[in-house]
């Protein structure tokens, strides 16, 4: 499944939110680190001007809640008093210094009396600190959350209008020439998709509207000269003075131009966009077939044992232009009788109609062209004549679909699908 867009400037937002508040708590923790610094630096120059204002010629040492401190004079040589803390640092010093109990801030200054010791208990800038960090993990939650809320909903308010595009492009039926997209869209973009799109419709419309005419004007034209050639074909019949190779010939033009006469009443049925209330009846499958044999044995009298009609285990009341379903049937038994010069066997089955012959099989092209849908696919050509592509449109038209049985051993085994009349 292809990711959408909404998804995508979702995973955008968010991940900028997220990046925004990840720079913010490092920066805010950078600030309160050089803060704390700064704070016990201030402290510790205040506590180290009390303490000098109080020492003297001999070593002393005070301890607070919070500092610790001592003073050693000049040429002192031991001081026993000396806290701990500061036992074994270098003077001058200044750091921090952790110990089992308590972290210090630590300063040892030479003075010209003597040496100052000072160290500063960094608990409660610690307590501040954690307490300011757990304020700020709260506040980043918080923004998390807001952001994810935001950041869905800016993601819908943007995909909407494209949303709805994309819903009225989908909802556009081929069928109504005059259905558009709405071109009431605030973004430019938008907008512009619209635009082009109904201007693409138009475009084809008028390119489709152009090719019916056409197809229309050129069927009808060429009914005249087919009605000619069968009137010409009717008065040679009739002179009776035609030898038997001669009647064969003939027999040959009036094949040829009742094919042609099919092919242009489908032509011109097709070309409709679609048949009318009128055009559609309710007909047996069964019917139908015998109707279309009955005419090629007419007109083909030596076919007349190379069909059979098998009964069925149901027979399909069908709804639909009559006319259609009978050119549907002609070209595919047509087509078998093609392609064998063995038996084609008819019959009914819960599906609709399986045509079976006893022949090399169907070439790999017809069968590609018998499962294309209305157009070739980019790259393929029409090689197997209009009578298999008549054959397409009228089951596109109709609603039904050709299907292969590639079990088979021999010949060619073609499944019709039809749509059957609901039960009443």
């Amino acid at each position: 499944m292809r990711p959408s867009i909404k998804r995508h400037i979702f995973q955008q937002f968010f991940a900028l939110s997220l990046l925004t508040i990840v720079a913010l708590i490092g920066l805010l923790e950078i600030l309160t680190d050089d803060l704390e610094e700064s704070m016990v630096a201030l402290e510790l120059e205040s506590e180290q001007a009390h303490y000098l204002s109080m020492v003297s010629d001999v070593p002393q040492h005070w301890v607070t809640a919070t500092t610790l401190a001592a003073f050693v004079p000049t040429n002192t040589e031991d001081f026993s008093e000396l806290p701990a803390l500061f036992q074994g640092l270098p003077a001058p010093f200044s750091g921090e210094i952790e110990t089992a109990n308590e972290d210090y801030w630590v300063n040892i200054s030479l003075t010209p009396g003597g040496v100052l010791y000072l160290a500063k208990g960094t608990y409660l800038f610690e307590q501040r600190e954690k307490v300011f960090l757990f304020g700020i993990m709260v506040i980043g939650i918080l923004f998390i959350t807001v952001s994810f809320v935001l950041t869905q909903l800016s993601a819908r308010r943007i995909i909407k209008p494209l949303t709805a595009l994309t819903e009225e492009i989908s909802n556009i039926d081929p069928r109504h020439r005059t259905m558009r997209v709405s071109e009431s869209y605030y973004d430019q973009e938008l907008y512009s998709i619209a635009t082009t799109f109904n201007t693409y419709i138009n475009t084809m419309e008028a390119y489709v509207k152009r090719e019916q005419m056409l197809i229309g004007m050129a069927s009808h034209e060429l009914r005249t000269p087919i009605a000619v050639i069968s009137g010409a074909l009717d008065v040679l019949d009739q002179h009776g003075s035609m030898s038997d190779k001669d009647r064969k010939t003939l027999l040959r033009i009036r094949d040829a131009c009742s094919e042609m006469h099919a092919n242009v009443e489908a032509i011109l049925i097709l070309a409709r966009k679609q048949s009318s209330p009128q055009q559609a009846s309710q007909i047996l499958l069964s019917k139908s077939i015998q109707s279309v044999v009955e005419e090629r044995i007419s007109a083909h009298p030596h076919d007349q044992h190379r069909i059979a009609i098998v009964p069925g285990e149901i027979d399909h009341d069908l709804v639909g232009d009559a006319s259609l379903i009978r050119m549907l049937l002609r070209n595919l038994i047509q087509n078998a009788l093609e392609h064998t010069q063995g038996k084609v066997t008819l019959k009914q089955n819960k599906q609709g109609l399986m045509i079976s012959d006893e022949g090399i099989g169907l070439p790999e092209n017809a069968r590609l062209q018998l499962s294309w849908r209305i157009t070739p696919p980019s790259g393929q050509k029409m090689e197997s004549g209009l009578g298999l592509y008549i054959v397409t449109l009228i089951c596109e038209r109709l609603g039904w679909r050709i299907g292969f049985d590639d079990q088979a051993e021999k010949g060619t085994h073609l499944q019709l699908y039809v749509i059957s009349k609901p039960a009443a």
